[in-house]
């Protein structure tokens, strides 16, 4: 998960120096899927905790 969340601070950092419409919108899509990801991982670790 901390993978996720240091690849999402990155693009969100590209997102905001990107000048390009074109590829902001790209970098939004993998904005979009990696916050996807992350609130699946999160689902499953709240469903299954580690004792």
């Amino acid at each position: 998960m901390i993978f996720i969340k240091n690849e999402l601070n990155y693009l969100l950092e590209d997102y905001r120096n990107c000048e390009n419409s074109s590829i902001k919108e790209l970098i939004l899509q993998d904005i979009n899927l990696l916050k996807e990801a992350l609130a699946i991982l999160q689902h499953e670790q709240d469903s299954y905790p580690i004792n």
